[in-house]
């Protein structure tokens, strides 16, 4: 699979922070050979904040890392997908520096108002988490066609267990990851006669920072404490534990390797038996 990568480029949003799956796919993509763009938004630090934000000083120790460490070229770039002149500034920097992009991997979300029941729900938590996560894969994407028509690439988007299966009291990531799965089912079919395959991965409980943000959360609901959360989520999987971000790293570039040549317009779960559906 790593001769395949080498001289390619991939492009990863949401990718600024270490403890997302955004950089275990950057850092897959860098060990395999591929040229790395990350993006994200230098968000502000706020020690209180369930979610961590991604920042222009942890992208630039990425940055780094991943070129000492594996002797690709990395860039790192301030991205909003939600406005359009953030990402046409991106692309046009990918265009100068590589020519081309070969992988997408629309990964940036957010989970914003929750806990909430949906009557009560925060309006403009609810649109604001439908944009990021839902608009953000369509925006991204259709800025980056341009730069992956021609010869074969590959786009995977990032989903999740919650939109097929509702999250309770999250209901605005559960109703945007939705969209992302039928969102890909209908760029896999149009993409398809630009030699563009697309995919999403809907990853169950993978430990990242979210997804420890989520815990907290689902303690304050229950009414126990973070351990007993963990611990009872963990349980809930059939395997037992918390899914890694190297394991969901490893799906994503086996859905743009030459090895999965004859599959798109698929939404794939990894989640350690959790959901067993299609």
């Amino acid at each position: 699979m790593s001769d395949y990568f080498k001289g390619k480029t991939a492009l990863i949003t949401g990718a600024g922070k270490q403890t997302g799956i955004g950089f275990g796919i950057a850092r897959k993509m860098a060990q395999s050979g591929a040229n790395v763009v990350i993006t994200d938004l230098d968000g502000p630090p706020d020690k209180d904040a369930l979610f961590k934000y991604g920042s222009i000083s942890e992208m630039t120790v990425i940055t780094q890392t991943l070129t000492a460490d594996y002797g690709v070229d990395v860039l790192a770039l301030q991205m909003d997908v939600t406005k359009p002149d953030s990402i046409d500034a991106g692309l046009a920097s990918v265009r100068e520096r590589f020519g081309r992009l070969d992988f997408l991997f629309n990964n940036a979300g957010t989970a914003l108002g929750a806990p909430q029941s949906i009557h009560q729900y925060d309006e403009a938590a609810w649109l604001k988490t439908m944009d990021v996560n839902l608009h953000g894969v369509f925006r991204v994407s259709k800025a980056a066609v341009p730069l992956m028509a021609g010869r074969p690439g590959a786009i995977v988007n990032i989903a999740s267990k919650a939109g097929k299966s509702p999250a309770k009291l999250n209901g605005a990531y559960s109703v945007s990851k939705a969209g992302v799965i039928m969102l890909t089912k209908v760029m896999a079919q149009e993409l398809a006669p630009e030699g563009i395959r697309v995919n999403a991965v809907c990853p169950g409980l993978v430990m990242t920072d979210l997804q420890e943000g989520n815990i907290a959360l689902k303690a304050i609901v229950m009414g126990i404490t973070v351990e007993e959360s963990e611990k009872k989520m963990a349980e809930s999987v059939p395997l037992g534990r918390f899914g890694q971000i190297d394991e969901v790293a490893d799906l994503c570039a086996y859905l743009v390797s030459d090895q999965s040549s004859y599959v798109t317009g698929q939404a794939i779960n990894i989640g350690g038996g959790l959901l067993m559906e299609i």
